[in-house]
Formats: structure tokens, sequence, C-alpha cells
């Protein structure tokens, strides 16, 4: 089991727990209605039962998390040699060692999603509240972008850390 391996199975099953245990905690803590949408003032404009919000914030994560899942297996069913012709620039590594690594990659994605979404709840929660309602969040998009850039980027770069792959 490589460290990839490792790391990205123990990342996503930690980010689904914690997206569960947040959400059940947020949800407890949200005032009904919840305010989803915020005016130029910082006071909620638009708003939905607690219910929805619960409901389809847990229906979009089991969603995004079952499609990964599912678009993993169909590509362990793809045949090692095709990886070394759609990755022709990493062909010298394998078809078995870009396989393998797109399938940590991939796992990465949803445990990215679930980690970020933890965040997003909780400054729903805080943005809810009379108390911290007034505090800034707008560094929020820029952390998810710098997240998803580097997850793109991790796949070239860990893949030119692969030494060639040696026929016996």
């Amino acid at each position: 089991m490589s460290i990839d391996h490792f790391f990205s199975r123990v990342w996503r099953i930690i980010s689904i727990i914690g997206f569960g245990v947040s959400l059940l905690f947020i949800y407890r803590g949200l005032p009904d209605p919840t305010a989803v949408h915020f005016g130029e003032t910082g006071r909620g404009d638009g708003f939905l039962p607690k219910e929805e919000v619960f409901y389809l914030t847990a229906g979009i994560m089991t969603l995004i998390n079952m499609l990964a899942l599912l678009l993993i297996k169909n590509i362990q069913k793809i045949p090692d040699f095709q990886f070394t012709l759609l990755f022709s620039i990493f062909k010298k590594k394998g078809g078995t060692k870009i396989k393998e690594t797109l399938g940590h990659w991939l796992h990465m994605l949803p445990a990215l999603i679930n980690t970020y979404m933890i965040l997003v709840l909780r400054a729903l929660l805080l943005l809810n509240d009379e108390r911290t309602y007034n505090q800034d969040f707008s560094y929020y998009p820029y952390i998810g972008i710098i997240a998803l850039l580097i997850w793109i980027a991790y796949l070239p770069v860990r893949l030119l850390t692969y030494s060639d792959y040696l026929e016996e």
C-alpha cells in the first residue's frame, strides 16, 4: 500500500465522518428559517427552512461521493495499456502506475469537496447567528480555488516524481 493510497482513503473517510458530524451539529444550531442568501448589508434576504438546508446538503454530498466512486470503479475496468495512450507524456511510468495514481487522485476530489463543505456550513451557521453575523467570509472562495488548483496540479506532479517503469 502506497502513501497515496493510504492518504486518499483516510482523508476521504475522515472527511465524510467530519461532514456528517458537523452537518448534525450545524443543523441543531441553525435558526428556522435559515438565511441562505445575503444582501449588501450582510443581512439575510433569502431564506429556506432548516430541514431543506439539511436534506439538500446531505443529498448533494451523498450524490457527489457516490458518483466519484462510480467513476473510480469504471476507470479501474479500463485496461492498463490505454493509460499509456491517454497520458502519452507519462508513458515511461507504466500504465499500471498511471492507473493507480489516477484512482488515488480521484479519491481526493470528494474528500476535498467534503472538507470545503464543512467550512461552508460553518460559515452559514455563523452568518445566521446574531452575535457573529457580521464576520467576513469573502476569503472562502479563494480557499476553494487554491485547494482545487492544488488538486489539479497533484496528478502531473506526482506522476513526474515516479521513476520510469522497467519491464523484466
